[in-house]
C-alpha cells in the first residue's frame, strides 16, 4: 500500500511539474513576434482556424491563447471578426497533445528524457533553452501519467473504491460536475482531461463517466475565462466571451447526444469513437477533439451573425477608443515616408492629450480626478505602446540614407513623450498636496495653470513649425531653476509663514517637477522637432 500510495504521489508531482515546463515553456515560444505574425497572416478564415491551431498547440491553453487575443485586439493588431476562427482553432489545436500524451511510446519518452535532460547542462546549447525545457517537461508529464497509472491500477479493484463509485449510481451528471469544479479549481482544462483518462484506463471512471468528465473539463475552462475577464470591457470582452460560448455550445450539441445515445441506444458519437480505436485512451483522446470540431461546425457558418451579436452585447468603450492608435497600422509602414508621417501624427495625437491632466486636476471631486487621470494614463500607455512597436521596427528594418535623421527623431521623440507624461502624471499626483493650504494655494494655481500655458505653446509651436512660434516655445520655456529655487526660499525661509510638513514636501515636489516638465517640453521641442511641420492630429 505505501508503494502504491508513493507511485501515486510521484506520478502526481512529475505530471504537474512537467505540465508547467511544458506550458511555461511553450508559452515563451508565443513571442511578440509570432503574435504579430498572426494578426497579419490571419486575414481570411482558412488562416485564422490555421494560426488558431498553431497558437493552441503552442499555448496548451485556450486560456492563454484567448487573452493573447484579447492584447492583440487592444493593440488594435486584430479585429474581433478575425479573432473568433483563431478562438476557434486554439481550442482544436490545445487537444492535440492529448494525442501524443495516450500514445504507447514509454521507450520513446525515457530516451528523449535521458537526452533533453543532458543537453539541458550542456552551456553550448543555451540558444536551446525553451525548446529543450519544453520537450524535457513534456517527457516528464507523460512519464508521471505512466506512474499514475499504474500506482492507481490497484484502487480500482478496491471493496470501498468500488461501493463508492456504485454509490454514484453511474450518474453522468456527477462525472460532468467533476470535471467542472477541477478544471476551475486547476485552471485547465485539458490537466483535467489527461487525468480523467489516466483513472479511466485504470478502472477509477467507466468510459462514458469519462467522455461527461471531458465535456465538464470544457465548461469549467468557460467558467475560468469567464472569472478572469470579469474586468475586461469593450470590444476585448467580446474575445473573451466567444470563448466562453464556444465551449457552451460544444456541451449544447454533445451532452444531449450523449442522452440520447446512452439511454435510447442510439449509435452515436461514442460508438463512433469505439469503431475508430480499441485503446480506451485514443478513444478519449477523439472524444476532445471532436467536441472542439463539432463546436466548430456549428459556430463557423454562424461568423458574421455572432459578431453583430457581440457587437451589441458588449460595444467599444470611450476609453477603448482613446487608447487605439488612428494612423500607423501594419500597412502604413510598407513605405519608410508614409510610416514616418504617420508615426508622427500618431505623436501629435499623444502631445494632444498632455493637457487634459491638467484639465483633470481641476476636477474638485478627489475620486473623479484619481479615475479621470488614471483614465487618460491607461490610453496614453496604450497608444504610446502600440506606437512604439511600429516605431522601433521603423528603426529596426526600415532605416535607408534618406531617412535614417528623420527616423531617429521619430525614436527619439517617443522616448520623450514617455518621460514627460511620467513626470506629468507625478506632478498631477503632487498637487493635491497642497490643495489644502491656504498659503500655498495661489502657488499650486499659478503652476498648474503656467504648465497648461507652456504645454498649449509647445504643441501648437511644434505642430505649426513656424519660426516665430518655435522662438516662443525658446523664450518661455527658459532655465526656471533660478524662479523656482526663489518660490521656495520665499516660504521656506521666511519664519513668518508656518507651514505644516505636507505643505513642504508638497511645495519642494510641486515646483521640481513643473521645473523638470518645463525642461522636458523645451528639450524635446529644440531636440526632436516634427519634420511633418502642418501635420495635424
Amino acid at each position: 500500500m505505501a508503494l502504491t500510495i508513493a507511485t501515486i504521489l510521484a506520478g502526481l508531482g512529475l505530471f504537474f511539474v512537467g505540465s508547467e515546463m511544458l506550458t511555461s515553456n511553450l508559452r515563451s515560444l508565443a513571442s511578440r513576434k509570432i503574435q504579430l505574425g498572426i494578426a497579419r497572416v490571419a486575414s481570411s478564415l482558412a488562416m485564422g482556424l490555421l494560426w488558431g491551431a498553431i497558437l493552441g498547440a503552442i499555448t496548451q491553453s485556450t486560456q492563454v491563447a484567448t487573452f493573447i487575443l484579447v492584447g492583440l485586439l487592444l493593440a488594435r493588431l486584430i479585429d474581433p471578426i478575425r479573432a473568433f476562427p483563431i478562438i476557434i482553432g486554439a481550442n482544436i489545436g490545445s487537444s492535440l497533445i492529448i494525442f501524443v500524451v495516450t500514445m504507447d511510446i514509454t521507450t520513446v519518452v525515457l530516451l528523449a528524457l535521458g537526452a533533453t535532460g543532458i543537453a539541458l547542462t550542456i552551456q553550448r546549447l543555451n540558444n536551446w533553452q525553451t525548446i529543450l525545457r519544453a520537450v524535457f517537461g513534456l517527457c516528464l508529464l507523460y512519464y508521471g501519467l505512466t506512474l499514475l497509472a499504474h500506482g492507481a491500477a490497484p484502487f480500482a479493484e478496491d471493496p470501498f473504491f468500488q461501493e463508492m463509485m456504485l454509490g454514484t449510481h453511474g450518474s453522468p451528471m456527477a462525472a460532468l460536475a467533476i470535471g467542472i469544479l477541477l478544471t476551475v479549481i486547476c485552471q485547465s482544462s485539458i490537466t483535467v482531461a489527461l487525468l480523467a483518462i489516466t483513472f479511466a484506463g485504470s478502472g477509477f471512471f467507466s468510459f462514458e463517466q469519462a467522455v461527461m468528465i471531458i465535456y465538464g473539463t470544457n465548461l469549467g475552462s468557460s467558467i475560468s475565462t469567464w472569472m478572469l475577464s470579469g474586468k475586461i470591457r469593450g470590444t476585448a470582452r467580446q474575445v473573451a466571451m466567444y470563448q466562453v460560448a464556444f465551449n457552451i455550445v460544444g456541451c449544447v450539441v454533445l451532452v444531449p447526444l450523449f442522452y440520447v445515445e446512452t439511454l435510447g441506444d442510439v449509435p452515436l458519437l461514442m460508438a463512433l469513437v469505439q469503431s475508430l480505436s480499441s485503446d480506451l485512451g485514443h478513444q478519449l483522446a477523439i472524444i476532445c477533439l471532436l467536441f472542439n470540431v463539432a463546436a466548430a461546425v456549428v459556430l463557423v457558418p454562424l461568423l458574421k451573425p455572432q459578431q453583430r451579436l457581440f457587437e451589441k452585447l458588449y460595444p467599444a468603450t470611450r476609453q477603448e477608443d482613446d487608447s487605439r492608435l488612428v494612423y500607423l497600422s501594419e500597412r502604413s509602414i510598407d513605405d519608410p515616408e508614409i510610416a514616418t508621417l504617420m508615426a508622427e501624427k500618431e505623436q501629435l495625437r499623444l502631445m494632444a492629450r498632455l493637457p487634459l491632466y491638467i484639465e483633470a486636476m481641476r476636477l474638485d471631486e478627489p475620486l473623479a480626478r484619481t479615475r479621470r487621470l488614471t483614465e487618460l494614463h491607461d490610453s496614453f500607455a496604450s497608444v504610446h505602446g502600440q506606437a512604439g512597436i511600429y516605431i522601433h521596427s521603423m528603426a529596426e528594418d526600415g532605416l535607408t540614407p534618406e531617412n535614417h535623421d528623420i527616423v531617429y527623431r521619430v525614436v527619439d521623440r517617443h522616448n520623450r513623450l514617455e518621460g514627460i507624461e511620467e513626470a506629468l502624471r507625478h506632478f498631477a499626483d503632487s498637487a493635491p498636496l497642497l490643495e489644502g493650504s491656504a498659503t500655498l494655494a495661489s502657488i499650486r494655481t499659478g503652476l498648474v495653470e503656467g504648465l497648461d500655458a507652456i504645454m498649449l505653446t509647445c504643441i501648437d509651436g511644434m505642430e505649426s513649425g513656424d519660426a516665430e512660434d518655435m522662438a516662443m516655445i525658446e523664450r518661455i520655456t527658459g532655465d526656471r531653476g533660478d524662479v523656482m529655487e526663489g518660490v521656495r526660499r520665499s516660504f521656506l525661509s521666511d519664519d513668518t509663514v508656518a507651514l505644516s510638513r505636507e505643505e513642504k514636501l508638497g511645495l519642494m515636489q510641486l515646483t521640481g517637477l513643473f521645473e523638470r516638465l518645463v525642461f522636458l517640453l523645451r528639450d524635446m521641442a529644440l531636440k526632436a522637432p516634427l519634420d511633418s511641420a502642418g501635420a495635424n492630429t
